[in-house]
């Protein structure tokens, strides 16, 4: 499974705001294939549109942006 973990900048200096995206677009072979310039318009629509409400003030900029990948492996027990 891919995440894409984006980090936020708030009005509380050095508090931020994670959002996180699960299941993003991957191409045939389950690589993920979200751009920078995706996640950075993703992440100036968020600022804009103002929708989210943080313990820590506004959203007032950009911090960071990740893909996120886990593989998971069953583990027998029995």
């Amino acid at each position: 499974m891919h995440k894409l973990v984006m980090r936020f900048l708030t009005d509380t200096e050095g508090k931020y705001f994670t959002l996180t995206v699960s299941d993003i677009k991957a191409d045939g072979e389950g690589v993920p294939t979200v751009t920078e310039a995706e996640a950075n318009s993703l992440m100036d629509l968020v600022i804009a549109s103002n929708v989210f409400e943080s313990a820590n003030g506004n959203l007032i900029g950009k911090k960071d942006a990740k893909v996120v990948s886990t593989d998971t492996n069953i583990i027998d027990v029995a």
